[in-house]
């Protein structure tokens, strides 16, 4: 076992040499061009998914209060600029800087006369904690509510050189072109262990810089879209999630936890892992400018399109989740199907997309190197890879599938949480972000709970 916390740590100083030999090389890389920063639709799932996986952390640990903040940078994304003085256009340098901040509370306002009865018994002569959180879990048949306020800024920044003459040259960033922010404000109603919901609003903002480069972040409500969300799980066995704009249904996930589902009516061996099935859908192609493709016919692009003759083309997917530990080793792997209901066009060849039955596959395995109750420092890498038509758009690939890896540090006492992620292509920042392809993505992440 010592020998292999030996690997681990060789490992880890490797990859930090290659990641910060290559980001400081001058690599040329793909110029980008809008595309899914403007697309507020998929900035709202993005959101979303980091709202519920905060909260199934949230549920897993037993927590009241949840403060936590992510920091993500995307390296050499290189933005087409007209420069005034030239009069040409020119790429720029520049970095994407992510930001998520996420604030969360969790309270008790109903526990049954009977288990607070038996609590207080119990707790004279037993210590019902669970090790693995250190804090107690909730009363079966209690009531919970929580409330959640989180936020996701997408800031473009440069740096420039100033010379200061014979006072010599120094540099500064800051931010510039489009800011995007996307923010949510939720509540949560539980009964243990049977029910959780979840329903809020996403607020979605695009600030356009003015004529001088300066952005004033005054929000307008008039410029500010919103999105409904909503999510109900049935005994962490069947969970539905939806989001709706004002006119329609954007997409929705109905998933099945197939292990808890067994284990009500027998016992699941040890050996057998966690199986979740699900299925997706999702309004992903409308015709809009920064999408790859033209839906069912190929239309002039110099055109602005009138919203009544926009045609829409819905993602359907359908994925498998397996999940397992041993001891202190995990692994975890996941595949996803998907088809579309219209005909795809590729808006530079006008010809007919072609997609894989395939849309994405991902495994990763992670190790534990500490061994005590509530204290945790497991060491993750995983592979992938992932398929969108919008991959060659921002890549120098022919083709528009691409596999990827990441690997992470992370962190974890009973109040405080630290997270270290480095990835190339790895599909779930992919999903978010298809600019992000063949760009090294850096994140960082703190919590503190109670």
């Amino acid at each position: 076992m010592q020998l292999l916390h030996h690997y681990i740590i060789l490992f880890i100083i490797v990859l930090c040499i290659h990641i910060i030999t290559l980001n400081t090389s001058g690599f040329a890389q793909n110029v980008y061009e809008a595309s899914t920063l403007h697309n507020a639709a998929a900035r709202s799932q993005t959101v979303q998914q980091i709202f519920y996986k905060r909260w199934d952390i949230i549920f897993s640990n037993y927590l009241n209060f949840d403060a936590y903040i992510q920091l993500n940078w995307v390296y050499d994304f290189y933005v087409n600029s007209y420069n005034r003085g030239t009069g040409t256009t020119q790429a720029v340098p520049m970095r994407l800087v992510r930001t998520f901040s996420d604030v969360a509370m969790l309270f008790p306002v109903y526990t049954p006369a009977s288990a607070r009865q038996t609590d207080t018994n119990e707790s004279q002569t037993i210590d019902m904690t669970d090790e693995s959180t250190l804090r107690k879990p909730w009363v079966d048949n209690s009531i919970l509510l929580g409330f959640t306020l989180c936020g996701y800024h997408y800031g473009l920044t440069r740096t420039v050189d100033i010379n200061r003459g014979s006072a010599g040259t120094e540099s500064a960033s800051d931010y510039a072109f489009a800011q995007f922010f996307d923010d949510i404000v939720a509540i949560t109603a539980v009964l243990v262990p049977y029910i959780t919901l979840h329903a809020g609003i996403v607020f979605n903002q695009q600030i356009e810089p003015n004529e001088d480069g300066t952005l004033d972040y005054n929000f307008d409500l008039s410029t500010i879209t919103k999105r409904y969300f909503t999510s109900l799980s049935l005994y962490n066995i069947l969970t539905w999630r939806s989001t709706a704009a004002k006119d329609r249904m954007e997409s929705y996930d109905v998933s099945l936890n197939i292990t808890q589902l067994l284990s009500i009516a027998t016992t699941i061996p040890a050996y057998v892992p966690q199986t979740t099935i699900g299925y997706k859908r999702y309004h992903k192609y409308n015709d809009e400018p920064y999408d790859p493709v033209w839906v069912n016919t190929a239309v002039d692009k110099s055109n602005i399109m009138n919203d009544s003759l926009k045609q829409h083309a819905t993602l359907y997917t359908y994925y498998t989740t397996l999940s397992k530990n041993f001891g202190n080793f995990f692994v975890a792997a996941s595949i996803e199907l998907h088809h579309i209901d219209r005909t795809l066009i590729d808006k530079r060849t006008e010809q007919k997309v072609s997609l894989p039955l395939m849309r994405l596959w991902w495994a990763k395995a992670g190790y534990d190197l500490m061994d005590f109750p509530g204290w945790d420092l497991v060491v993750w890498f995983g592979v992938n890879k992932f398929y969108d038509p919008a991959l060659s758009y921002h890549s120098k690939h022919s083709d528009n599938d691409t596999g990827g890896w990441f690997a992470m540090i992370d962190g974890i006492s009973p109040y405080i949480t630290l997270s270290v992620k480095a990835s190339y292509n790895d599909c779930s920042e992919l999903d978010k972000l298809v600019e992000a392809v063949d760009k090294y993505i850096l994140e960082g992440s703190a919590s503190f709970r109670i």
